[in-house]
């Protein structure tokens, strides 16, 4: 659950950032592909351009969150255990 949480609201607000920033600049009316209106109303603009900006930031986020993790955690690398009995030759060493 920390994780989804961790993923998924800073991905929101850049979301909701991204749409605001967009549209404060463009106009959904105006936005046309090859001529023909992308859009049949603003609200459709808005919600279709957030889910995208939302889904982006989520990559984006996840990313991140990977690359914070350590290879150990990656890989699930346990080094063996050594057992200090096992080489009575050795010289004492001290033990945490």
């Amino acid at each position: 659950m920390r994780q989804a949480i961790l993923l998924f609201w800073p991905s929101f607000i850049i979301a909701a950032l991204a749409t605001g920033l967009f549209f404060s600049i463009f106009d959904p009316q105006e936005l046309t592909l090859h001529g023909a209106q992308l859009f049949a109303d603003k609200l459709s603009a808005y919600s279709v351009f957030f889910l995208i900006a939302w889904g982006f930031g989520a990559l984006n986020t996840s990313i991140v969150l990977l690359l914070e993790k350590s290879a150990r955690q990656i890989n699930g690398f346990q080094p063996p255990r050594v057992d200090p009995d096992a080489y009575p030759d050795d010289p004492p060493q001290l033990r945490p």
